[in-house]
């Protein structure tokens, strides 16, 4: 079987892995000369390392260990244990995309994947072949994977999104010479429409560097995401200011477009399949991407492994049994902080301030928003963390803040 996977992120990469081992004839198209670099908070969460060492993925030695995390808002932080779950080992790494990206991607080509430089600016079904626009040319393939993030052409050409419906983020990151006195994530929420809602974050990354940024909603309306810099720059400040970072030297920025919740997506149809971002599998509550891009890759593979171009029904079961209770608790999540600030302000506010005074609380939504939950097992704050999925789900089921994957 022939198989075009259209970018090589950790998505596309993983996937190209999986396929070229089982056999497959596999063509890695990316625009990029690696290594290169992607917005990102450069954390490989729990969940992404256990699919890692499943896989046979080594990322090395000397890596930053990030385990229990500061939440904050509005002056106000809770410390959210990390523990050991069901399969993964309860803390995450820190490493550059630049460097992660290309492990990846070097294995996949050492598994037998083909690598094409280029844009797949289309695809089109001609008869019982893909056709694919590679540049200023065109090729056939069996099975097409887009794996070419929040702005997919793959998903544009077949028709498998609604512009009007995706749920947008936009991350902004620096890295930057200084220290940190803890690994946190802030919550921002301000008044005006590029701040609503919001999050920052600061890593550290070993070798007196950090990661700092900040990630906004926009729902649908890219407009909003024009402040992004200006909320950076009062972050970054606000971290000074309270002692939290000291910051030493120029910085190093660079942003990029995030699609979250599964909103407005259609995981597979017609010998086409989305995964990681293109997928719009990103967290909706805090940014985050590579856990996700990193499963569905699995699931993906796993799916053409076994029905070639005819997986589409399966690839979607398995893609919403995974994510989608999560996806929809986020998606109303988000659309309530984006159409009312107020409520999205107490529902901060309240949460922050309990956790600070509980740690089974803050336990609970460290599993919860990490999307851990059917994977913690039994230990402190699992049965919160079950809680709000529990009631998530149902609050979007009755609302039908739900995700266009109904068949």
């Amino acid at each position: 079987m022939r198989i075009l996977i259209a970018g090589a992120g950790p998505a596309g990469s993983l996937t190209g892995i999986l396929l070229a081992r089982g056999g497959h004839d596999v063509v890695l198209v990316d625009r990029a000369e690696f290594p290169r670099d992607k917005a990102c908070g450069d954390v490989i969460g729990p969940l992404a390392l256990a699919v890692l060492d499943r896989v046979g993925v080594e990322l090395g030695a000397n890596r930053h260990r990030i385990g229990s995390m500061w939440l904050g808002f509005e002056g106000r932080e809770m410390l959210m244990p990390a523990r050991p779950g069901l399969g993964h080992r309860g803390f995450g790494l820190t490493i550059r995309r630049r460097d992660f990206d290309d492990i990846l991607y070097r294995q996949a080509l050492s598994e037998g994947a083909l690598s094409r430089a280029g844009v797949v600016s289309g695809v089109e079904r001609r008869g019982d072949r893909l056709v694919a626009r590679i540049g200023d040319q065109s090729d056939e393939f069996d099975v097409v994977v887009g794996a070419d993030g929040a702005n997919s052409s793959v998903a544009r050409s077949m028709n498998m999104t609604d512009p009007g419906r995706i749920l947008l983020g936009f991350a902004l990151r620096r890295h930057i010479r200084g220290s940190t006195k803890a690994d946190r994530v802030d919550l921002l929420l301000g008044n005006g429409p590029t701040a609503t809602p919001g999050y920052g974050w600061v890593f550290d990354q070993g070798d007196d560097q950090l990661n700092l940024g900040i990630g906004i909603g926009v729902g649908s309306d890219r407009s909003r995401a024009k402040g992004a810099r200006e909320l950076l720059d009062r972050y970054q400040q606000d971290l000074v200011d309270r002692d939290i970072v000291n910051l030493d030297g120029a910085y190093q920025e660079m942003g990029g477009w995030l699609k979250m919740g599964l909103v407005g997506t259609r995981a597979a149809g017609d010998g086409v399949y989305l995964v990681g971002d293109a997928a719009g599998l990103v967290n909706p509550f805090q940014g985050e991407g590579i856990a996700a891009a990193l499963v569905s890759a699995w699931l993906c593979a796993s799916v053409i492994d076994r029905f070639g171009a005819e997986g589409a029904h399966a690839y979607r079961s398995a893609i919403h049994e995974h994510f989608g209770g999560f996806l929809s608790t986020g998606y109303l999540a988000q659309s309530i902080a984006l159409g009312h600030p107020k409520v999205a302000d107490l529902a901060m506010r309240s949460l922050v301030g309990a956790g600070s005074r509980s740690e089974r609380i803050a336990s609970a939504w460290g599993i919860f928003w990490n999307d851990l939950t059917q994977y913690s097992g039994p230990q402190t704050g699992s049965f919160g963390a079950w809680l709000a999925l529990t009631v998530g789900k149902r609050l979007a089921g009755a609302t039908r803040a739900r995700a266009s994957w109904d068949d």
